[in-house]
């Protein structure tokens, strides 16, 4: 980041910082939306029960540099909008992604990359996307992904003459890593951030087959009309970053290839 960016950014916080809170519903505290189920992003430890993960971490980090406490709020996915936009929360940190339809109700600040990856067994036999021509690929119901392996498909089989990808329906991304494990699907698609952590704590059983099938950006997720607060998380992520909190707290979390190439705003290097 450019120094004139970096002083730039700090005056602007520094204008805002008496906004800020005024933005928060509870003074000294920064309530932010998170659904606990996505590993290694948030999720809950399975000995402590605990919310752990690098989104906790790097939240905690954030309102620290802000000088307020971070309390997280549990949230089930499909109220996530909802509970900032009635002020129950102030933002969403949370695997949460930048779309272009919910760009008229939100303000997004990005933080890390993302895309849908494919992943198959270390040990298998595929090693081409056609060698999985009329084999089940599983993919969380609940997200883009069906969508992608249709087209896929289309892109590596069908055309081909070959028969189609058979997508298989999971109810999560654990459940998807399960099936391949137990051979029931011959391959599964999820967030490309979280697979370098399944395949260190999995001991390499699996492996990238290929090249994403998208390219996309997780972001922090706030109301309308907060520039105040928007302002001031932004540029304690920026210290967060100068200062190499956001590199440490990546490598803890084996999110290193997700990280946000580090650019000013408009798309200058340092």
């Amino acid at each position: 980041m450019t120094s004139k960016f970096r002083t730039l950014l700090s005056l602007t916080a520094c204008l805002l910082l008496g906004q800020v809170g005024a933005a928060l519903a509870s003074p000294g505290v920064l309530r932010i939306s998170v659904n606990p189920i996505y590993p290694p992003l948030e999720f809950r430890d399975p000995v402590t029960d605990r919310l752990t993960g690098f989104d906790i971490d790097f939240g905690n980090a954030l309102a620290a540099r802000m000088g307020v406490k971070a309390q997280w709020v549990e949230t089930a996915f499909p109220q996530m909008i909802p509970s900032v936009q009635s002020g129950r929360t102030d933002m969403i940190l949370s695997g949460f992604s930048d779309r272009p339809e919910r760009r008229a109700f939100l303000d997004f600040l990005d933080y890390l990359k993302s895309g849908a990856q494919v992943l198959i067994l270390s040990q298998g036999d595929v090693q081409s996307p056609e060698m999985l021509c009329g084999q089940k690929v599983a993919a969380s119901r609940a997200t883009s992904f069906p969508t992608m392996i249709r087209q896929w498909s289309h892109d590596h089989c069908e055309t081909q003459g070959r028969p189609a990808m058979v997508f298989y329906p999971s109810e999560s991304g654990a459940d998807a890593r399960i099936q391949l494990l137990q051979g029931r699907v011959a391959a599964m698609v999820q967030g490309g951030e979280t697979v370098g952590y399944f395949i260190d704590i999995t001991h390499h059983a699996f492996r990238r087959l290929g090249n994403p099938l998208s390219n996309m950006l997780l972001s922090m997720a706030f109301p309308k009309g907060h520039a105040a607060l928007e302002a001031q998380v932004a540029h304690a992520f920026a210290d967060l970053r100068a200062d190499g909190t956001y590199a440490r707290l990546l490598q803890r979390w084996s999110l290193q290839d997700a990280a946000l190439p580090d650019t000013d705003s408009d798309g200058s290097t340092p």
